[in-house]
């Protein structure tokens, strides 16, 4: 069986045809590489390739021109009947699904890791917030919430419930005309902006066992103190039990434990 090749003028891709489907007549045929059209006519005849197996020898260098073999790709494309014949679709490339998928999970990767930076910068400001209205309104907060005054103090800062705190007094034993006497200095400071009255100040005397000994109260003078103020005083008690060895203090309104 024999059949006929044809050449396109344009690009020098060949292809094989069946001379029963060419028939006689010119006719209009299609490139299916480069779409060119051109009018073809009396094609040369060839002999079909032989079925059985050849040795197959080592490959020559690529020929060029009009020496180049038939296009195994394009056997199968058959001469068109005319020039509407349809072309053959390029297929895609290998691979370009699964690149067009890495790229989609990349951006969503990406949009996911934008998401998280921007809800930890949002939890970040809203700490950052709160830590700074905390600190311009801690008195305020100790004074509604008294409890709070303990998560101050873990951060270092000492706010107390009323906006008023008694220094550490400093306690000391004298004598006066021959007489022992316990002489006890220190001072109030208020912790808040605006003007505080100072409640009575509790003091008391403890053996070696905690045991209250002596209990009194000291009333600050003048009874006012005013916005981030300090008021000192000082109170002293003659002929002091025997056995005290330290010394409590507290504001009689708290009716929290004394401090010392």
């Amino acid at each position: 069986m024999s059949g006929f090749v044809l050449s396109c003028p344009e690009c020098g891709t060949r292809y094989k045809t069946d001379p029963k489907s060419f028939g006689t007549r010119r006719r209009s045929v299609r490139c299916a590489r480069c779409g060119a059209t051109w009018d073809a006519s009396a094609p040369m005849p060839v002999d079909t390739l032989a079925s059985r197996p050849v040795p197959v020898p080592a490959p020559p260098e690529p020929p060029s021109g009009d020496d180049a073999p038939l296009d195994t790709a394009h056997e199968a494309e058959a001469v068109s009947p005319g020039p509407d014949a349809p072309l053959m679709r390029p297929t895609a490339t290998v691979g370009a699904d699964a690149m067009m998928r890495d790229r989609a999970d990349r951006e969503k990767l990406a949009r996911r890791m934008r998401t998280i930076r921007i809800i930890w910068a949002a939890a970040l400001v809203l700490v950052a917030l709160a830590a700074i209205i905390a600190w311009f309104n801690r008195q305020a907060i100790v004074n509604r919430i008294p409890q709070m005054a303990s998560v101050y103090r873990m951060v270092g800062v000492e706010v107390r419930a009323g906006g008023l705190d008694i220094e550490p007094p400093e306690a000391r034993t004298v004598l006066v005309d021959g007489a022992p006497v316990i002489r006890v200095d220190s001072r109030v400071r208020n912790l808040t902006r605006s003007e505080q009255a100072v409640p009575l100040i509790e003091l008391s005397l403890h053996d070696v066992d905690g045991q209250g000994l002596l209990q009194w109260f000291v009333e600050t003078q003048p009874a006012r103190i005013d916005g981030r103020g300090a008021l000192e005083f000082r109170t002293e008690i003659v002929d002091p039990p025997d056995g005290a060895v330290s010394l409590r203090y507290r504001f009689s309104k708290d009716g929290g434990a004394p401090q010392g």
